[in-house]
C-alpha cells in the first residue's frame, strides 16, 4: 500500500493525464503523437494543441460533466483530472523555440 502510494505521489500531471486520456478518451480521439483518431469527428489531441489555449482548454474540459460534447454523454472529470489532461496535451506536437 505504502509503495503505492509512492508512485501515485511519484507521477507528474502529465503522467496521469496520459493514463486518464488513454482510458477514457482514446475510444474516440487519437490521444498519442501520431494516428487517426476512431472517430472522424474526434480532434487528434496533439492538434489540440495547436488550436486551443491551455486555460480554455481546460475550462471546456472542465464543463464535461455537465454537458457532454458532442458523441460524448457527460461523464465524471474533476479539476484536477482536467488540469492533467491539458498537462499531458501540452507534451504532444512539436515544441516551441527558445529563444
Amino acid at each position: 500500500m505504502i509503495a503505492a502510494l509512492g508512485l501515485a505521489l511519484a507521477l507528474t500531471a502529465a503522467d496521469r493525464g496520459a493514463a486518464l486520456a488513454a482510458r477514457d478518451c482514446a475510444a474516440c480521439h487519437a490521444v498519442g503523437t501520431t494516428g487517426s483518431s476512431q472517430n472522424g469527428d474526434a480532434p487528434p489531441f496533439r492538434a489540440l494543441r495547436m488550436k486551443v489555449n491551455p486555460i480554455s482548454l481546460e475550462r471546456r474540459l472542465e464543463k464535461l460533466p455537465q454537458s457532454g460534447h458532442p458523441a460524448m454523454p457527460p461523464r465524471p472529470l474533476s479539476h484536477d483530472d482536467a488540469a492533467d489532461l491539458v498537462a499531458y496535451i501540452q507534451t504532444l506536437g512539436p515544441r516551441e523555440r527558445q529563444p
